[in-house]
């Protein structure tokens, strides 16, 4: 509940008034929280418990850098030293909120500053905290979808419309080799398509559909289906009995996506992949090992930037949805060279907060 000696301040002796308020704020779905003016939480709801995951009793009296890196910190002071030079004394800024379990969640944060004293002093302010992930995802979708597209169908189409040429006044040789080339881009062009419907329709932040899923069972099938798929690859797995876990089927995306980024860019005559799977009381750990050259860094800077440019274009969509999974299941996606330099390894680190552990 609200802390009414909190209340009994703002409304003097109007109980009724104060039952009121205290009931909506309660009920609001959103994130609200009271700072005072040295930045210590007075007043928190149950929505704002939810998105950060502390207890009401662990944010009250203790500062808000409990919830912010120092260089959002300093951006928050700047927000309010704007708003109290302005007339509106309010203001609105995106931040990142790192939670009690480790996840980082992208909020948009809206306050306003407490009536002053008797000396203009700054007191506090009081404000609004929203999840803005769904949105953000949204955005970062779009985005990368119209560029990718552009850029490979772009370069596709060039492609079959110059072998096409070819063909038209080729001997049987030549009429072979363009022939092959152009169902490879055609084919090249089927797989983009059904990946941007992928990251369009199926990747979304909905909570609501998570459902208690046996992590090994699933990443068995995984395996079995790219050993079907692809004869020519070694798909092997390091896995413990059972691990069940509240997640989507948006995490077998990830994973198929990942296990077929590493089977396609092996130039080599063999291609081998390894999934592992780890579990601690504070995360579970996916992991994707291959035998791959490095993944270019254009690739690895447009994913860990969060977007592409004109200059920066990445290989496709694929790691793109394994990235979104990730960020949509409150996780990260991490990548490394492997310690010999054999190969890659790809690690999707859910916390248990967001996996029902």
């Amino acid at each position: 509940m609200v802390d009414r000696s909190q209340g009994a301040d703002v409304f003097g002796d109007d109980r009724s008034e104060f039952n009121d308020y205290a009931y909506l704020v309660e009920q609001a779905e959103d994130g609200l929280y009271m700072l005072d003016e040295d930045g210590t939480f007075e007043l928190v709801n149950e929505a704002f418990t939810e998105l950060t995951g502390y207890e009401r009793e662990e944010l009250i009296g203790t500062d808000v850098r409990r919830l912010l890196s120092g260089d959002d910190y300093r951006n928050i002071n700047d927000e309010i030293r704007s708003a109290r030079r302005s007339s509106t004394e309010s203001g609105s800024f995106l931040t990142t909120f790192e939670t009690k379990s480790g996840q980082k969640k992208p909020v948009e944060i809206r306050f306003s500053l407490l009536p002053t004293g008797e000396n203009s002093e700054y007191k506090g302010l009081t404000g609004v905290a929203r999840d803005v992930r769904a949105r953000r995802h949204r955005e970062q979708k779009l985005d990368v979808l119209s560029r990718v597209l552009r850029h490979n169908v772009r370069n596709k189409i060039n492609l079959i419309v110059g072998h096409a040429s070819v063909i038209e006044g080729a001997d049987d040789e030549q009429y072979t080799r363009a022939a092959g080339k152009i169902e490879a881009a055609a084919d090249d062009l089927m797989d983009l398509s059904e990946k941007a419907r992928t990251a369009q329709t199926e990747v979304s932040f909905n909570p609501s559909e998570d459902r208690q899923t046996d992590l090994v069972a699933l990443l068995q099938h995984v395996a079995v289906q790219f050993r079907r798929d692809y004869p020519a690859a070694r798909v092997v797995t390091d896995l413990p009995e059972e691990l069940p876990a509240n997640t989507s089927k948006s995490y077998r995306i990830a994973v198929s996506e990942l296990v077929e980024n590493a089977i396609e860019h092996n130039p080599g005559d063999e291609s081998v992949v390894r999934i592992r799977l780890t579990s601690t009381d504070a995360e579970i750990r996916t992991v994707i090992e291959d035998n791959c050259p490095p993944i270019p860094e254009t690739e690895r800077r447009a994913i860990n930037e969060g977007q592409e440019t004109p200059l920066m274009h990445s290989l496709g969509i694929g790691l793109w949805l394994a990235n979104w999974v990730a960020d949509t299941l409150g996780g990260e996606l991490q990548f490394e060279r492997l310690l010999d330099d054999s190969g890659n390894r790809a690690t999707l680190v859910l916390h248990h907060a967001s996996t029902g552990g």
